[in-house]
Order: structure tokens, then sequence, then C-alpha cells
């Protein structure tokens, strides 16, 4: 009988394969630190619920968008108002040890555990560079910023990740221009996005809420969304790159605190280590993307100088949001200053 302690890590979002290669790379590196002490579960929500029978709101998911993203599962999809019962479910779960590890957007983690030091991460242009990125969230930012999360969420962070890298805007009509987006609407992902993009006057709608149903039925004509390539299913793009599109790796605070100092030790180590690799990943992978567009039949559209120029003045202007949003401008601020270094 094996003295290994089981991690069932939990895969909570498409693409699987993203998650999947996050999760075996870090029982990789684990195994490296602590030979012989655990043993790693890696589970889609499906295979989840399949082998343990328990947790079936996990299975919730919002319908593919039309043309656009695709969430596809051999399982009926819940509704939109569902997610939330989803969500609940999912955070309960990790905090009760149903599941020790998982992955998540950094704005899933901002909405559902009410932290807004997470949603500061998706504020438009808050990064200037990788480089940068790798400044603050490897760093003290980044380390105060988890032990902020399990002091008030009794869920841990243990590092940032891209699962996609920077955002683009997807989009069935070929939008070239910012105007020709303001005629369309947007679905995104997290309030800073809408906050900027109703700068820009476009009508936009919150993935996390939006009617997709409707979608259906009228067709995906005139509809876009804010996404990564990796995670696009259409054929056209409007590089527009306003926002890194964050993840982070998590843990319970109950399992942790089973952990030893040892162990803790290298438990963060491994998920440091391994989230420079996933990010590095998600920026090869946006470079293959646009090696082999033309050939998938894919038109990617860089925005104009004009218009990068607009967006970035259009950003700055968001920013003025982020206080009634309860987003710490000292935390911004900190962040905006590791630029210089």
């Amino acid at each position: 009988m094996s003295d290994r302690k089981k991690i069932r890590w939990l895969i909570a979002h498409f693409p699987v394969h993203l998650f999947q290669r996050t999760a075996e790379a870090f029982t990789q590196e684990l195994e490296a630190l602590l030979p012989g002490q655990f043993e790693v579960e890696i589970h889609t929500i499906d295979s989840y619920c399949d082998q343990y029978q328990k947790l079936e709101a996990l299975r919730l998911k919002k319908p593919s968008i039309p043309g656009l993203e695709d969430n596809t599962s051999k399982h009926t999809v819940g509704h939109i108002n569902d997610m939330q019962q989803k969500w609940t479910t999912f955070f309960d779960a990790l905090r009760a040890g149903e599941f020790e590890m998982s992955q998540t957007q950094v704005f899933t983690v901002a909405e559902q555990l009410k932290n807004k030091d997470f949603a500061a991460l998706d504020l438009p242009f808050l990064f200037d560079s990788h480089d940068h990125v790798s400044r603050v969230l490897d760093g003290a930012i980044g380390d105060e910023m988890c032990a902020k999360l399990a002091e008030t969420s009794e869920v841990k962070g243990l590092a940032f990740t891209y699962s996609g890298g920077y955002r683009i805007i997807g989009n069935t009509t070929g939008i070239t221009s910012l105007d020709e987006l303001a005629d369309n609407e947007l679905i995104v992902s997290s309030e800073p996005s809408k906050v900027l993009f109703n700068e820009l006057g476009t009508t936009t709608l919150n993935k996390a809420s939006i009617d997709v149903a409707s979608l259906a039925d009228n067709g995906a004509k005139g509809t876009a969304v804010e996404t990564t390539y990796i995670r696009f299913t259409g054929k056209h793009v409007l590089k527009t790159n306003h926002s890194m599109f964050l993840t982070t790796i998590l843990t319970g605070t109950k399992f942790w605190n089973s952990l030893t100092a040892e162990q803790q030790t290298a438990f963060a180590t491994a998920a440091k280590s391994v989230a420079k690799i996933e990010r590095q990943w998600s920026v090869d992978d946006a470079a293959q993307y646009e090696r082999n567009a033309v050939a998938n039949g894919v038109t990617i559209v860089d925005l104009s100088d004009a218009d990068r120029e607009r967006l970035a003045k259009k950003a700055k202007l968001s920013y003025r949001h982020v206080e009634q949003m309860g987003i710490d401008m000292d935390l911004v601020k900190r962040i905006i200053e590791r630029r210089k270094d």
C-alpha cells in the first residue's frame, strides 16, 4: 500500500489541455523536490464527478458562444444563472478539501471571493511587458496578494499563470478598427474590461451573465468576444493586447495547514517554477497561432497606431473608476512602479 499522500487537482476550465499540462508539470516538480511523498491525481470536472459521485453542480457550464468560443462537453450545459451555484460549490469544495488544488482566472477569484486586489490584475495596460508581469507576480507584490487572499477566504494562491496570455478581440465580422468595434456587442470577461470598452462607446455584455441562448437565436453577426488566441474558435481577430488573461494556482488553507513547513516550501517553489514555465508556454502558443493563422484561415488585424494610442488613453481614463470598484489604488501604483526596474 502506497504511503503517498493524494492530491486531487481539478481542471475547472476549457481548453482542458492548457490546465492539464500545468498540473502535469507541477507533479513533476513536486516529485523532484519531495520524492515519493505525494501522488497527484489530475481530473477534469467530468472525471472527478464520475469517479467520486459528488459535486454535480461543478458540471454546470455556460453554452458555447456561437462562432466564437466552444465549451463543449459530454454533459448538458447549465443555465447562465446556475454559474453562481457552480462557483460556490467549487470554492466550498476547495476549502473543505474535496479536492486539493486547481487553477482559475483572477477575475473569477475577484468576483467569487470578493477580492478586489485580484480584480486589479485585469486593469487595461497595467503591465507593459512579460518581464514586468514576472517582476510583480513572482515577487513581493504577488506573495502579499496570495497571503491576503488566504486570510480573507481560506483559499490560498500559490502562483500566477497566463493560460492564454494577452487578450484580443475575436469576432465574426472582420472588425478592423475601434470605430467598427463600437458598432458591435462585445462580450467581456471582467469589470475593468467593461469599463474600458464602455469608454470607447462599445456596448458590452458580461460573459458571466449574458443570455447566450439569445445570441444563438439571433446568430453571432455583430458579436465580438474578449478572449485569447487559444480560446478563440472563430476566424477574425482584432489584436488589441489590452490586458493579460491571468490565472492562478490555488489550494485550500485547510489542506495547506496540513502540510509540514518543508512541504509548504516545496509546494510554493514548485508552483512558482511551473508558473514561469506556463507563462512562457502561453507566449509560445500565441506566436505559433500567429504563424499558422493564414494556413488556418484566420485573419488577424493589428490596431493602427492611432487606434492603439486612443485605446491607451481610454485605458487611463478608465482608471478613474478604479476606486469606485473598490480596487486599491496604492496596489495599482506599486505594480506600475515596477515597470521602472
